[in-house]
């Protein structure tokens, strides 16, 4: 066996062990639908509300394979890069254009009470 191959067997085995990290994550993620939460008794939320807080599998997969590959671009996407702002002033813009083009009809004009 090359230094090759024992690199692409390294990469392999490292790939293989994110996915069992997974599996445990998973596992721990249905374990704590059913058990862990927080808020009072009467209006219970869960501790977390997506699995990727608990365990993101594709930057694992992303760090693994930057590890091994120079020229490696990650595929991870981080929820908490988009600004919320930004969405809402991107969309505010939307409709501003949609509202000028005569693509939106004010509630006014369209005889609808909003009260």
């Amino acid at each position: 066996m090359g230094l090759r191959e024992y690199y692409l067997r390294l990469e392999a085995y490292n790939l293989r062990r994110v996915q069992e990290q997974e599996d445990i994550a998973v596992q721990a993620w249905w374990n704590h639908l059913v058990t862990q939460q927080k808020g009072s008794a009467k209006h219970p939320k869960p501790r977390f509300r997506e699995i990727t807080e608990l365990y993101d599998e594709q930057k694992m997969i992303d760090k693994v394979r930057s590890s091994f590959e120079s020229d490696y671009q990650p595929q991870s996407f981080s929820h908490k890069s988009v600004n919320r702002a930004e969405i809402f002033a991107k969309r505010v813009e939307e409709f501003r254009k949609l509202k000028q083009a005569g693509k939106i009809i004010p509630l006014k004009e369209r005889g609808i009470s909003h009260g």
